[in-house]
């Protein structure tokens, strides 16, 4: 008689690892409860380099969503590359507030001043791009790398590209700046000078000033952001 065919091996997939997650002022320590020989079973993920998190809409699962730029060093200077860590919690409740707790402690508020998971009001910035600037690629720059960390961070945001010399000095003249917790600059060191001239022109000048400037160099020089980076450490 012919030989029975053995019984093909059936796989039986592996158990999705299981992690419990601590979160302090300034880390977040993630343990892995089922250690894998010779590999870490604890990550720390410093708050100072999550640029935000976010827990996906259903019908998704309940994820807490974790955005990481941890530094590398290079031979000149540091770069950064973008770490994605999801983990899935117990409910869309337990995960919310996780979201929500993150998110306050990134902005530098207590974690009571969340309730029910509900998340602060988003900071909200004006980024000024100069299209010409850096060849013609500033604002291609802008929507490839600055935008997607903007929107990780949960921060709303009003893009506008200055159209002819002096534009931004003029925008800085008439805008509301009560609506606004800051100004970022897309471009080279050309741009910075006109928006601190605008704000210089405004009869509120004083308080105008006070208003938290950032520059993103994206000119072909960018000196003056270069000194600002060496000096600030």
């Amino acid at each position: 008689l012919p030989r029975a065919p053995e019984p093909l091996p059936v796989s039986t997939p592996r158990p999705a690892p299981s992690y419990a997650l601590t979160l302090t002022p300034t880390h977040i320590h993630i343990q892995r409860l089922s250690p894998r020989p010779g590999k870490a079973s604890w990550l720390q993920l410093p708050l100072a380099e999550l640029t935000g998190c976010s827990c996906p809409r259903a019908p998704a699962p309940p994820l807490l969503v974790l955005y990481w730029y941890p530094p590398r060093r290079r031979r000149k200077g540091v770069s950064r590359r973008r770490n994605v860590h999801a983990y899935q919690a117990e409910s869309r409740t337990e995960a919310e507030k996780w979201n929500a707790a993150v998110h306050c402690l990134l902005r530098g508020l207590d974690v009571s001043a969340t309730t029910g998971g509900m998340l602060p009001r988003p900071r909200r910035l004006l980024l000024l791009v100069n299209p010409f600037s850096g060849r013609g690629q500033a604002m291609d720059w802008c929507q490839t790398h600055i935008l997607p960390m903007i929107r990780e961070a949960n921060i709303s945001y009003n893009l506008i590209p200055t159209k002819y010399p002096s534009h931004a000095r003029e925008l800085m003249r008439e805008i509301a700046l009560r609506e606004w917790d800051g100004i970022i600059i897309v471009s080279g060191d050309g741009l910075l000078h006109e928006v601190i001239n605008g704000l210089m022109d405004r009869p509120d000048w004083e308080q105008a000033i006070k208003t938290p400037v950032g520059i993103l160099p994206c000119g072909s020089g960018n000196a003056l952001a270069g000194s600002i980076n060496h000096y600030a450490g």
